[in-house]
């Protein structure tokens, strides 16, 4: 692994590539080697977490290998990604963490997970502000547990930095992606990127009505929070890498593609404003 995983399309480039080569390999054990690695940013702990299956399902073996007592090490216990891995009888998760873990819930159980993530979210809501965030969140986690045709399962991780003042916290589908349900299911002459700006698009779904309930909002709702935050959002979908920070949005097509669509945000403390619904 490389000394840094930053939030940056070098880092997300060298994801794509760590992931399609696991999956063509001939080997059957793949060893993940962090000893090198001094820095490995909270937002890639689902991705990295979800190697584990994806190896799996392709008939191979991942180990992680870390410095004992390094940074990278104490992080992947506190996540409760060391946990989930070597299921230890000692737990090392810490009470700032949104555990590693894969997403195969009842409803009820993913409710109380959404509410651990607001619960650490260093802002204050309104009731009604709470509610359409609490919506927005549920339809992200249900697109990638039940429409996203995740062959290697769906994978979620966060955490409450107290020294950097953010909550880091990412979801990652291994289903068919974001830029190829649209266009399969919309046009199949968007580009990639075309796609992931229509998914962003408020209103926009490949499923308008489910219940009566309009669908659509929860990307485009969550951008405009981040963009009120000053906080980052990040989807990795397919070949696509999407970034929006600072109100600015940036777009990179890598040549190889990922499985499914991981998205990651950043949301900075808050202290001085409340949030409310329009």
């Amino acid at each position: 692994m490389p000394r840094d995983l930053n939030i940056n399309k070098n880092t997300f480039s060298f994801l794509s590539e760590l992931q399609h080569a696991i999956i063509n390999t001939t080997s059957t054990r793949i060893i993940l080697d962090f000893c090198n690695c001094k820095f490995s940013h909270a937002i890639f702990t689902s991705f990295i977490g979800a190697l584990l299956h994806i190896a799996s399902e392709n008939g191979k073996t991942v180990v992680y290998r870390s410095a004992h007592e390094s940074a990278v090490q104490k992080y992947l216990k506190r996540s409760g990604l060391y946990n989930y891995i070597v299921n230890d009888e000692i737990s090392y998760i810490n009470d700032n963490a949104i555990p590693f873990r894969c997403i195969n819930m009842d409803d009820e159980q993913i409710q109380a997970y959404i509410d651990n993530i607001l619960a650490l979210a260093p802002i204050t809501l309104s009731s009604t502000g709470y509610e359409l965030m609490f919506k927005n969140l549920y339809e992200i986690f249900n697109n990638s547990s039940e429409h996203s045709n995740a062959k290697c399962g769906v994978y979620g991780c966060g955490h409450w930095m107290p020294t950097k003042k953010q909550l880091v916290f990412s979801l990652y589908d291994t289903g068919i992606g974001i830029p190829m349900h649209i266009k399969n299911r919309i046009n199949y002459s968007f580009s990639s990127a075309v796609a992931i700006k229509w998914a962003l698009t408020a209103g926009n779904s490949t499923e308008q009505l489910t219940g009566g309930i309009p669908r659509g909002l929860g990307l485009s709702d969550l951008k405009e929070f981040v963009r009120l935050n000053k906080g980052t959002l990040n989807i990795f979908s397919n070949d696509i890498y999407y970034n929006y920070q600072n109100g600015i949005e940036s777009i990179e097509q890598f040549q190889t593609s990922i499985l499914g669509t991981f998205i990651g945000i950043v949301i900075k403390a808050d202290y001085d404003h409340i949030y409310i619904a329009k």
